[in-house]
């Protein structure tokens, strides 16, 4: 049995990772579920390393004369890279060398994750690395700040959560979980607002004291790279009062990081005026710059305006450097009248004109106002929510937070709302997700998230060749309505053929209603038409040992996990061979 449970927030702009020992390593009985924060050592300089709450997730590669060999030591051994502070605060004054919001990077629609893509502005002598090498990178980091503190603990046999956006695609999460296996972990992945309300459920005596039945909770989780919405309802459950995750948003790109490009351009364009033209790469010092700049006047309503260096070429950094002035005024009317304007429940994120070509980067979101989508979501699921749980360091900004406060207020006519106290904004994933893998092991409230439908795959059905008729296929169900995502597998009564080594293509379909079908039951061809057809899936399963185009004979079992992926298992009945179909019914 493991000694500890943790959680790992792996997130765009900063990581964490909080502790609980089991019931089995508490030396002292009040000291069972006490949940703690890992202090993670980190350069803040050369040469220099200390212990802070939180590691930057920014990895900077120097130059090879940049640092002595002594310079580059950390208590495990030498880095081959910069991470954390020393990271950020290095590529705020130079460019080409660091790479930021690689998480965002996992789930680009136009480059795989293990292509060397990054930093997007590398100079000539940076080797360029994938996303999934970075998340690699800042997971080791984490590991090994763990092995430092607890050498008689060994990390991969602890019971282990990774969280990521509820929104990430089945590609990003199995990157995620790749990349750990890579660093020896055995990790379990959770949603990164679900992790956050399990941190305010730690934080509460008696968590129903605070809800009724009905209720619908929002969770709004502004990060550095993504807005992520969920809503949970309190309902009643065999006489008392239980909670489930009834909806999640969409994936949207928007978060921290556009806050801070918004800040960029618009002293670019001062400078621009004044006569002083940035070139490509002095953009991503400015950016980092910006960022610091923001979070002190944010934070800092007294502070009239902070000044912000722009990198030069040069020997002597501040002689050749460009100074510009960004004043609370501007941070204030740019990012609350830009990414909080008040809108009406029901208005949709707008489109924007995209252009025909466009340089490689990270595909943000095209409309800024985190409220409109908030409006699109809550209007799509036909829900006006009483209470409010915020997450992510951009609400550690009193002003940010009174005003979503106000304009949630005003979107939902007036009706009152309840804002719950959040854990630490920055630190309550990680921890939540400490709570979340201690309540499965050891009991306590668990947030059910079952199945809004019943969802089948399609299969042929075997009737001969009609003219003019397209082939039959038959509906099976795999997954019945009120599972509850992250349940044990099911396995299917009947055995089917499976296409090996070719191109095929898997068809799924959703109930239109709310009746449970047991799993395996067949919904005819004729009666398919009834049901919603999702997107379907085309893959090219391994042959193995078989030839290309072979018909297997296999046995299904079929289960969702805790993010919603539709895990479809085919075994071989004749060998060891199994084969994996992946589906996200949450995007259907």
């Amino acid at each position: 049995m493991s000694q500890y449970f943790i959680g790992i927030d792996l997130g765009t702009t900063h990581s964490a990772v909080y502790f609980s020992p089991s019931s089995q390593t508490a030396s002292e009985p009040d000291q069972v579920g006490r949940i703690q924060q890992l202090a993670i050592p980190q350069f803040i300089a050369a040469g220099q390393v200390d212990v802070r709450p939180l590691l930057p997730s920014f990895v900077y590669f120097p130059h090879q004369s940049e640092f002595l060999e002594s310079d580059l030591q950390l208590p495990w051994g030498k880095a081959g890279a910069i991470v954390g502070q020393l990271a950020r605060e290095l590529g705020a004054r130079s460019s080409g060398r660091l790479v930021q919001s690689a998480k965002s990077w996992l789930c680009h629609s136009r480059v795989s994750a293990d292509e060397a893509v990054l930093p997007v502005d590398a100079l000539e002598e940076v080797e360029k690395v994938s996303p999934a090498q970075v998340t690699e990178t800042l997971l080791a980091h984490l590991v090994s700040a763990w092995s430092h503190q607890f050498p008689d603990a060994p990390i991969a046999e602890q019971t282990l959560v990774i969280t990521v956006p509820a929104s990430f695609d089945p590609a990003a999460r199995a990157i995620t979980e790749q990349a750990a296996e890579k660093v020896g972990l055995r990790a379990r992945l959770i949603e990164e607002p679900l992790a956050a309300f399990y941190a305010w459920l730690s934080d509460q005596p008696n968590w129903a004291d605070s809800l009724d039945v009905n209720e619908h909770i929002l969770v709004v989780d502004v990060g550095g790279g993504t807005t992520d919405l969920s809503l949970i309802q309190a309902v009643e459950q065999d006489g008392a009062l239980g909670l489930e995750r009834v909806a999640v948003g969409r994936h949207i790109l928007l978060g921290g990081d556009n806050m801070d490009l918004t800040l960029t351009y618009h002293l670019a364009a001062q400078l621009a005026q004044n006569g002083t033209n940035l070139e490509p790469w002095q953009i991503s010092g400015l950016t980092q710059a910006c960022r610091e700049a923001k979070e002190r006047l944010l934070t800092n309503a007294d502070l009239e305006d902070m000044s912000v260096v722009v990198p030069s070429r040069g020997r002597s950094l501040f002689n050749n450097s460009i100074k510009a002035t960004l004043t609370q005024s501007d941070v204030q009317q740019l990012l609350i009248d830009g990414f909080f304007p008040q809108v009406q429940l029901g208005e949709q994120a707008q489109k924007t004109a995209r252009s025909g070509f466009s340089a490689i980067n990270l595909d943000y979101e095209g409309d800024p106002a985190i409220t409109r989508h908030i409006s699109e979501f809550l209007a799509q699921h036909d829900v006006k929510p009483s209470k409010i749980l915020l997450n992510g360091g951009v609400f550690n900004a009193n002003v940010i937070r009174s005003t979503l406060e106000a304009r949630l207020a005003s979107m939902l006519g007036g009706r009152e709302i309840t804002m719950l106290t959040p854990s630490h904004l920055d630190h309550a994933v990680a921890k939540g997700a400490t709570y979340y893998a201690q309540v499965q092991a050891e009991g306590g409230v668990k947030v059910k998230s079952g199945l809004a439908a019943n969802y089948y795959i399609g299969v042929a059905s075997p009737m001969p060749a009609i003219p003019g008729m397209a082939p039959p296929v038959d509906a099976i169900c795999v997954a019945p309505f009120g599972l509850e995502e992250g349940s044990e597998e099911q396995m299917l009564p009947n055995e089917f053929s499976l296409v090996v080594g070719e191109s095929v293509t898997f068809r799924f379909f959703q109930s239109q209603h709310s009746d449970v079908d047991s799993v395996g039951k067949v919904i005819a061809s004729f009666s398919v038409p009834q049901l919603n057809e999702l997107n379907p899936l085309s893959i090219r399963l391994d042959a193995g040992h078989y030839q290309a185009g072979d018909m297997v004979r296999v046995y299904l079992t079929a289960r969702v996990t805790e993010l919603g992926l539709l895990l479809l298992q085919a075994h071989d009945t004749q060998s060891d061979l199994s084969w994996t179909i992946e589906f996200q019914v949450r995007e259907s």
